[in-house]
């Protein structure tokens, strides 16, 4: 009697989860009732985060921005389980996050309502017509992978979401020339960092440092050469007064060595994941591929430079644009085995 009073009341309790992770998906049913269901979620979550914004503050906005993007994984990767791991045209969570994610340019102005609901209105036509017509690389790539897991249905739209804040503050003139000429120069270090192990052809510690869970194309003498490389030309552009920096001696040279162990480690760090989930050396993972010099340089040299939101989303779209650019160069003059 126990075991069967046992069995029914995990069999309410698996339901319900289900019930639940639907409900979440789909917007409490909504997506479920229209031909165009994640324009119908946008809308819901424009609406929404207004509300929130204006009425309950940016903590407020920010702590349910993290509440939905937790809820939103966990409620994706339920209802794959049961119905199969692709991008059910349903799912609605994925687009309220974008929207929401999209709605953070709201923190760098003061707007009135009437200009909150305005440029968020301009924020919604954006994230929709990227959405759709997915004409950004990374979202291209995202959708050919034949595994559409949670995170790739998640990931989908958070691009989008920052992509949509990037161009929202290009269009306010919150992003300039100015911000696009110093963003470069920061970059920079990252950049010669992380492209020294593909040019750098001496004979010497060309060995993996450890193929079993970095892959074979990571040698040491790409890891030194990459810290030596992206010191050096930090420690240049700060002499050219081309990105501000400590008067220290030493200090240029820490940050400069955190610049160039920043970008070579985190792409050290991705290929070790890309091991974890069985992706082979040399193929794509976006937007990893794009982004890990740059996550990893951010972190490291945090303490210095102190980075905001916005700098970071910069950062990251100018830092992975120009990646997937050079990639795809070095794709046709076969220096690399894939476009990214």
């Amino acid at each position: 009697m126990f075991l069967f009073t046992h069995t029914i009341h995990i069999f309410f309790i698996l339901k319900m989860i289900d019930s639940i992770s639907l409900q979440i998906c789909s917007i409490f049913g909504l997506c479920k009732k229209s031909k165009f269901p994640g324009t119908l979620a946008s809308l819901a979550s424009l609406i929404f985060s207004i509300l929130v914004y204006y009425f309950l503050g940016k903590t407020f906005y920010v702590f349910l921005f993290l509440f939905f993007l937790i809820i939103g994984f966990w409620a994706i990767g339920q209802i794959q389980k049961k119905n199969g791991k692709k991008d059910h045209q349903w799912i609605g969570v994925d687009e309220w996050i974008g929207i929401w994610l999209a709605n953070f340019f709201l923190f760098e102005f003061n707007f009135s309502l009437v200009q909150i609901i305005f440029f968020s209105s301009i924020s919604f036509l954006i994230f929709r017509i990227i959405d759709i017509f997915k004409f950004i690389p990374p979202l291209q790539n995202i959708n050919k992978n034949q595994n559409q897991n949670a995170t790739a249905v998640m990931l989908d739209d958070i691009i989008g979401g920052f992509y949509t804040y990037f161009l929202m503050l290009i269009i306010l003139g919150f992003y300039n020339l100015n911000y696009l000429y110093y963003s470069f120069f920061l970059l920079l270090p990252g950049m010669v960092a992380n492209a020294t192990p593909v040019f750098l052809k001496i004979k010497y510690f060309n060995i993996p440092i450890n193929e079993q869970i970095f892959g074979k194309n990571k040698t040491w003498r790409g890891f030194i050469g990459a810290i030596i490389f992206g010191s050096f030309s930090y420690f240049i552009l700060v002499k050219l007064n081309l990105v501000n920096g400590a008067n220290s001696f030493s200090l240029i040279i820490l940050v400069g060595f955190l610049f160039g162990l920043g970008a070579i480690g985190g792409d050290l760090i991705k290929s070790f994941f890309k091991r974890i989930i069985s992706i082979k050396p040399g193929e794509s993972w976006t937007p990893f591929d794009q982004i890990d010099y740059i996550l990893g340089m951010i972190i490291l040299t945090y303490f210095f430079y102190h980075y905001t939101f916005s700098q970071i989303i910069f950062l990251l779209i100018l830092g992975g644009t120009i990646s997937a650019l050079a990639h795809r160069l070095g794709f046709l003059i076969k220096i690399n085995t894939s476009k990214q």
